[in-house]
């Protein structure tokens, strides 16, 4: 009979549970995060958290598995959608944009990739399959003569990515970034000084 309310509670916990861990690792980052600040976060005993997640690294890795989840489809239509190549990209970089602004946890788990990949000086998996589906795009974009073609793929790549993800990464510590608007507007900058060479 109490079956069900229980596991609701539980369910309600264990997200508030993670909501509260983003906060944390997002503002302060893994090495100053600890379970008890984010138990006294939801007002849980240390105990009851652990019911949960026995350890910071539990916690951790299930918000970079929610991270990995949430940028899958994003790259994957990217790669197989029919649209032209441009416009895939201006998708793929504004739906990512979307993604961090609203969502506290994949925000967390990028601070936690990037500083994982800083501490194993080697780069982090999600940038590298992102830059990879992005020098793809920005390649097929100049094949397409979207975009000039005197600009390097790679350069154009790098430039993307590391703009991108670098308001998210400046802007981690924050609750709500408003770093929507600044990527839809750094997408228009970059558009425009590219040039449109469409028939050129």
């Amino acid at each position: 009979m109490c079956t069900l309310p229980k596991q609701a509670r539980a369910l309600r916990t264990y997200d508030a549970v993670l909501d509260a861990a983003a906060y944390e690792f997002a503002r302060y980052g893994y090495a100053n995060t600890n379970l008890q600040k984010i138990a006294d976060r939801i007002g849980l005993t240390k105990g009851a958290l652990y019911g949960h997640f026995s350890n910071k690294e539990k916690l951790a890795a299930a918000l970079c598995t929610h991270l990995a989840t949430a940028v899958e489809e994003p790259l994957a239509d990217a790669k197989a959608s029919p649209d032209p190549a441009l416009e895939r990209l201006r998708t793929l970089m504004l739906t990512l944009g979307e993604l961090f602004q609203g969502d506290a946890r994949a925000r967390a788990a990028l601070r936690l990739t990037l500083e994982t990949a800083q501490a194993a000086a080697g780069p982090a998996a999600l940038l590298k399959e992102t830059h990879t589906a992005v020098l793809q795009l920005v390649d097929e974009a100049q094949q397409e003569r979207s975009w000039v073609a005197s600009a390097p793929p790679k350069a154009v790549a790098d430039l993307l990515v590391a703009a991108f993800f670098g308001v998210f990464w400046m802007g981690s510590a924050n609750d709500r970034p408003d770093s929507g608007g600044r990527v839809a507007g750094m997408w228009n900058v970059l558009a425009h000084a590219l040039g449109d060479n469409a028939g050129q």
